[in-house]
C-alpha cells in the first residue's frame, strides 16, 4: 500500500502522466482562478457545429463547456488512463449532452481517418506524452487544412513547454502561429494547420 501511494506521488509531483487517483484535484473549483472552462472555450473559436478532439482530458474540467458550445458538431475525450475515460464518462452523462464521445488510447497513434476534426485541444498534456513531436505530427494528420490546434500550458507544471517550444516543434508540422493568450500562470498558444502537411 505504502509503494502504491508512493508511486502516486512521484507520478503526481513528477514529469509523466497526471495520475488518475487524483483526477478529484484537477475537478475543484479553484481552477477556475487560473483559466475557466468558459475561458478556454472562447479561445477555440468554435462553431455550433465543429467537430472537436480534446487530448488528455482527465475527468473532464473543460469539456462539458466546449460540448455545449457545439450542439451540432461532435467532441471526442482521448484519453491514455482508462480510469480517466470512464469518470469523465461518468460526468458527461450527468451533463445531459449526448454529443460527447470518450475514448482510450496514445496519443501517439491517433486512431482516426485524416481531416476529421476542426480543432484539436490540449490543456497541461503535450508535455506529458514522450515523443510530443511524433503527437503533434499525428495531430497535423488529424485536422482538416486550416484546423486550429490549441494547446494550453501552465508553469509549475513539470511537463510545462514554452512557447519557443511549441513554435518550433509546430513549424516542422506545418502549423503556423494564429495568437497567444497569456494568463495567470500560463498561456494558451493558437496553431493553424497549413495546406501543406510538414514531416
Amino acid at each position: 500500500m505504502f509503494k502504491k501511494i508512493q508511486d502516486i506521488w512521484q507520478r503526481f509531483s513528477g514529469a509523466g502522466v497526471y495520475p488518475h487517483e487524483l483526477s478529484f484535484i484537477l475537478e475543484t473549483p479553484l481552477r477556475n482562478l487560473i483559466i475557466s472552462p468558459e475561458q478556454l472555450a472562447d479561445r477555440l473559436h468554435l462553431s455550433p457545429d465543429s467537430t472537436v478532439l480534446e487530448l488528455g482530458p482527465g475527468p473532464g474540467f473543460f469539456s462539458v463547456e466546449v460540448a455545449r458550445r457545439i450542439p451540432g458538431g461532435k467532441l471526442v475525450l482521448f484519453d491514455i488512463q482508462r480510469e480517466m475515460v470512464v469518470k469523465s464518462r461518468v460526468k458527461l452523462q450527468r451533463s445531459g449532452l449526448n454529443n460527447i464521445h470518450p475514448a482510450q488510447g496514445n496519443a501517439l497513434s491517433l486512431p482516426f481517418s485524416a481531416g476529421s476534426y476542426d480543432v484539436v485541444f490540449l490543456v497541461t498534456v503535450l508535455g506529458e506524452v514522450p515523443q510530443p513531436e511524433e503527437c503533434l505530427k499525428n495531430i497535423s494528420r488529424v485536422l482538416l487544412p486550416g484546423g486550429l490546434l490549441s494547446i494550453t500550458e501552465q508553469k509549475g507544471d513539470p511537463d510545462a513547454l514554452t512557447q519557443v517550444q511549441l513554435l518550433q516543434m509546430g513549424e516542422v508540422y506545418g502549423f503556423e502561429f494564429v495568437e497567444t493568450f497569456p494568463f495567470r500562470g500560463g498561456f494558451t498558444l493558437n496553431l493553424r494547420r497549413g495546406t501543406k502537411r510538414a514531416g
